[in-house]
């Protein structure tokens, strides 16, 4: 009897010493994927930034401090690529990462070059590849979200958005007019329409609250000037309008990212 119920006893240790250590290793697993889930949306987001910048600088070249913000969207790159490569064991991942070290390094060589519309092309060209890419690498580690992880992604989703309507518009400016262009400028204003409503639908208290009503507030304004490309040229007013509703919703994904 006596050696039936230690047996019972060393059983019973064991499924809860199993227990805890699965939950530890679901834990790191589930801190990896949103660590790859915000990786993903970073370069997603930097993927167009750099191209922004690139066609802004030709559009003024005067306004040479942009080729620093470009030599520092490529070291933000680097540490995105390093955190995914450090946080994923899965082969098909590292495999994807090749092709977006090999597209970091083609856009750094088109855009230490003088602007021509091969090297325009080019760096459009790979910056797809990163963005498909990083696409690709959060579908692959993709799963269901708490409420405030799913804010926190939607914050970010809304900057990546807001740097490709500036993409857009810079490349219209720069010649690249073309009607698909228009279209995915257009598309891209609707999908920041989303987002936001997004963000209107959550109840932000306190100060953070502030900062919605602004975000609302000033892309009243801005939407419309993205969209009347014929009447208004406008490449410096809505540089400056991107970097500060970017400023205003780093702080929604301060205050999503603190609550997770």
């Amino acid at each position: 009897m006596k050696i039936f119920i230690e047996n019972t006893i060393l059983k019973s240790i064991f499924f809860i010493l199993f227990f805890v250590f699965v939950q530890q290793l679901n834990a790191t697993a589930g801190r990896n994927d949103i660590k790859l889930q915000k990786a993903s949306e970073d370069i997603k987001f930097i993927s167009q930034q750099l191209v922004k910048d690139y066609f802004y600088l030709y559009l003024n070249p005067q306004q040479k401090e942009i080729k620093d913000h470009l030599s520092k969207e490529l070291l933000q790159l680097d540490s995105k690529l390093r955190i995914i490569a450090t946080s994923t064991k899965r082969d098909s991942t590292k495999k994807i990462l090749t092709f977006l070290a090999y597209s970091r390094k083609e856009i750094t060589k088109s855009i230490s070059k003088p602007y021509t519309s091969e090297n325009s092309t080019i760096v459009l060209d790979y910056s797809e590849i990163l963005l498909e890419g990083a696409g690709k690498i959060s579908k692959e580690h993709s799963y269901t979200f708490s409420e405030e992880e799913a804010m926190l992604i939607n914050a970010k989703n809304m900057a990546y958005m807001l740097e490709r309507i500036n993409k857009y518009y810079m490349m219209l400016l720069s010649g690249f007019n073309d009607s698909n262009n228009i279209k995915q400028l257009e598309h891209a204003i609707a999908s920041f329409d989303m987002l936001l409503e997004k963000v209107n639908n959550y109840t932000y208290r306190g100060d953070i609250s502030i900062e919605v009503n602004e975000i609302n507030s000033y892309w009243k304004v801005v939407r419309g000037y993205y969209l009347s490309l014929e009447e208004s040229k406008l490449s410096n007013i809505l540089y400056i309008s991107a970097d500060y509703l970017e400023d205003l919703i780093s702080k929604l994904e301060l205050y999503h990212n603190k609550s997770l």
